[in-house]
Formats: structure tokens, sequence, C-alpha cells
């Protein structure tokens, strides 16, 4: 028992020294506070004043007109930034209803035939990308109209070779769907306080941007053929390796990305475990090192549980792991729902406490040694 107790609060207490460690690098980043007025000026990024915005896109006839509409009324100048939408192969009216836009500033291609997936529609959309700025962004996604905006300006400020934005969720309803919400705005605030450090261990997709030359400079998704998905994080790594301490977050409420929640459990789980699929494809890294001890101080709790259930001598453990990681998190989730305007739910917040420890723990165990689909494609 003794040696179980001392692992149980090494890793927990490991995890909660993790935790401070983003908290404070959370709290000490600088936020972006964006004048009344637009841009003076547009910054000069490489060669050029033009922002090139990439949204692949699969089968979303039910998003893309709502993004699209997001896009053109972003306040930066519609002569300065370029929607470059590229169809990976969509089998509903995707194409259709895009082609059907007569805005001066979108641009449609197809992805050819013999490609398929995320990273390809990506890198197709920077060959035809007339900007040296590349943001991308995804069909399901909605953002305020000076989003464009606050991007330019922060790189104006701090010229970073990559920029990582927050994602958030919207229309949060039921208790499931809050339950995500409440994990997107604590991991926000761990990606963003991780960045202060120069060790990224999170970014999206739907919310990254970076200067066209160092996607090249790092051979862009070269090397990432292994996985459907991972054009965020495998690309992280990258210039992480090869810019290390020039990727900055960008802390500004004007910045966000919304999504909708995953309707149910089934599709929670398939999200969350085509995340965590890709862990031990991240390499002896930072990522990988967090993920464990983020599994490990979650599995401990579960353990002491399931011990506690046959010997009561495992309360103490339980209890007081519980309560230090509870203490912590609550800490993360309470100061990014205020910087975010989001409501906090302590009730909701004590529940997933409690169901926490189950799900990680299953998730962990299980998602390395299974494969997932996504797209209607399996990896």
């Amino acid at each position: 028992m003794s040696i179980f107790y001392l692992l149980t609060f090494a890793v927990c207490g490991a995890y909660v020294l993790l935790l401070i460690f983003y908290l404070i690098g959370w709290k000490k980043t600088q936020s972006l506070l964006l004048k009344p007025s637009t841009l003076n000026h547009l910054p000069m990024i490489g060669t050029s004043t033009i922002v090139s915005i990439i949204v692949p896109v699969r089968n979303e006839e039910q998003n893309i007109l709502k993004l699209l509409s997001c896009l053109v009324k972003q306040t930066y100048p519609s002569s300065h930034f370029e929607i470059i939408i590229v169809n990976d192969h969509s089998t509903d009216r995707t194409a259709e209803f895009i082609s059907a836009q007569k805005v001066s500033n979108i641009k449609f291609t197809e992805l050819p035939a013999g490609k398929e997936g995320k990273k390809s529609a990506i890198a197709e959309g920077i060959k035809h990308a007339a900007g040296q700025f590349i943001i991308t962004t995804d069909a399901d996604c909605e953002m305020g109209e000076r989003w464009l905006e606050s991007i330019a300006a922060f790189y104006e400020k701090e010229k970073p070779k990559m920029i990582v934005a927050p994602v958030l969720l919207k229309e949060e309803k039921n208790f499931f769907e809050k339950l995500q919400s409440q994990e997107m705005l604590a991991l926000a605030a761990s990606a963003c306080g991780s960045l202060y450090y120069h060790l990224p261990v999170l970014c999206s997709g739907a919310n990254l941007a970076y200067e066209k030359n160092a996607f090249d400079a790092v051979n862009g998704f070269e090397g990432m053929e292994k996985t459907l998905t991972g054009d965020d994080m495998f690309l992280l790594l990258k210039f992480h390796k090869f810019f290390s301490g020039e990727i900055k977050y960008l802390k500004s409420n004007e910045a966000v990305v919304i999504t909708l929640a995953e309707k149910n459990f089934s599709g929670a789980l398939r999200q969350r475990k085509r995340w965590a699929s890709k862990t031990f494809l991240y390499g002896f890294s930072h990522i990988t090192l967090t993920a464990i001890l983020v599994f490990g101080a979650n599995f401990f709790i579960f353990l002491s549980a399931m011990l506690f259930i046959i010997n009561v001598k495992f309360a103490f453990a339980l209890i007081a792991t519980l309560f230090i990681k509870c203490a912590i998190d609550y800490m993360m989730y309470h100061s990014a729902s205020s910087f975010f305007g989001k409501k906090v739910y302590p009730l909701l917040f004590i529940a997933a406490s409690l169901l926490y420890p189950v799900y990680v723990s299953a998730l962990g165990l299980i998602s390395p040694f299974t494969n997932y689909s996504w797209k209607e494609r399996k990896s």
C-alpha cells in the first residue's frame, strides 16, 4: 500500500505542478486589445499584405454557407485577403453551394484525384495561395467580424512564425454539451500557458496561422502520412523543432473561433479517441510526456476508487488526490471562463470531475490500440 500511495501522490502532485505552471503562463500572457477603429495600415507579411484563408471541406453542405457568411463580413479589407476552399472529394452538395457564391475573393478548387485527406487539402490550398500568411479554419466554424483583423494585428506586433488561437464551443444546452465546453476552456488556457514557456502542447487547425515560407521551410506535412488527421499537432511539433520560441498564442476574445459541441456521447468519444490515438506518434516529446502525466493522474484516481470499494484504507488516497486535482482544475476552468465571458457551472464541474478519471482512463487505455474513422474514412 505504501508504494501505491507514493506513486499516486507523486503522479498527481506532478500533474498539479504542471497545471500551476500552465495557469501562471496563462495569466502572464498579455491579451490583445484591439482599438475601436480598424487597422490604420495593413501589416506587411513577407512580401505581401495578402492573407490567405484555407478551408478544407468534405461533405459540409450544412455548414459551409454559415462560415462564408462570417468570412465575408470581416473588417479586414476584402481586397487584402482571399478565401481558398479546397474540396476533398465531397459526395454531397458542398461543391454546388460554394460554386454558387459570387464573391470576388473566394477561390474554389478541387483536390486532385489520388489525393485525399485534410493535410492534402490544406497543402493544395497553400499551393494556390497568393498571400505569404496562411490561416486555416474548418467549415463547421464561425467567428466574429474582427477575427482576421485581430490575427493580422497580432502578427504585426509579435512577428511569430506560427500563431495558435482559441477554439471554443457555442450553444451548449444540455449537461453533456456543457461538459465538453468546460473541457475546451481548460484546453485553451493550457495551450496558452504552455506557449508562454515555449513548450506548446495544443493547437487546433480550426484557428491556426503561420508564415507560408516557414511552412515550406519545415517541408509542410511531409512525414505525416501515417494519419488521416493531425494537420495541426504534427505541424506544431515541426514548427517547434525548427522555430523554437517563435510560436505565439493569441489571447483575445476577438480571435475566438467557435464550433458546435458533439451532440451525443458516441460522437464525442470518437472525437476524443481520434485525438488520443496520435499520442505516441508524436515521438518522445514534451507533448507525449504531458499526455502520459494527464492520463496517469486520472488513472491513479480511478484505481484508488476501485481499491476503495475493496478496502476502505484507500479512502485517503482517493479523497486527497481527487481534491487537489479538482482544486487546480477548477482554477484553470474558472480563469478561462472569466476571460472568455463564459458562464461558470460549479455543480457541473464537480460532476465532471467525478466522471473524468473514468473517461480519461478508458480512453487512454483503448485509443492507442484501436483505429478511428473520420469523414467516412478509416485510419
